[in-house]
């Protein structure tokens, strides 16, 4: 069984910030104390297919890291926000690019077909959405900086608040580590 678990945290619109937190698989599941092993951080620029085809690669090399364990991706949610008068389509960007990751999930197991190669697009990686509101009263900006996952560019700090963000969460909820990573929960030690 691997011996690291990884989560990618995105902060999906016109510029896709995301962020790579590797654990070791026994801080989660085993109760050791947790740590963060490796730290990396990007954006993604351009049409919005494109950036959701860039992050679809990212999970797909992350996977590569932990075989059968897919890296779980963590997607910013849209919070509704009554007083959002824009009419803007830029500012919807986040939650069209959420159901294209939605979409990509949904091929998963289908069997679909595109030129006769099974389209594959973030193996075994989970999916799940966390609001920005969770994410930036768990993670601030002073607590980024005490733990070391500050960084100049707004886009990498949000989804980095989303990915130490989840980590606390799944740290504190079995069920949803589980969710998160299902082959690393299902492994027991010495089974």
């Amino acid at each position: 069984m691997e011996k690291l678990i990884h989560v990618l945290g995105i902060d999906p619109g016109g510029t896709t910030g995301w962020c790579r937190l590797t654990v070791p698989r026994a801080s989660m599941f085993e109760g050791e104390a947790s740590q963060i092993v490796e730290w990396d951080y990007g954006c993604f620029y351009g049409q919005e297919e494109h950036q959701i085809f860039s992050i679809c690669q990212l999970t797909r090399e992350i996977q590569g890291l932990a075989y059968k364990i897919g890296p779980a991706l963590v997607c910013e949610d849209w919070d509704s926000d009554p007083t959002f008068k824009s009419t803007d389509p830029e500012a919807l960007s986040p939650v069209r690019m959420g159901a294209m990751l939605r979409f990509a999930v949904a091929l998963q197991g289908t069997g679909a077909v595109n030129r006769s190669v099974t389209i594959s697009m973030l193996g075994d990686a989970t999916l799940m959405f966390q609001g920005r509101t969770i994410a930036k009263s768990t993670a601030t900006d002073d607590r980024l900086k005490a733990w070391g996952l500050w960084t100049t560019v707004t886009h990498t700090r949000d989804a980095t608040r989303h990915a130490i963000t989840a980590l606390r969460r799944a740290k504190q909820d079995p069920e949803l580590a589980a969710r998160m990573w299902p082959a690393a929960a299902a492994y027991r030690v010495g089974a």
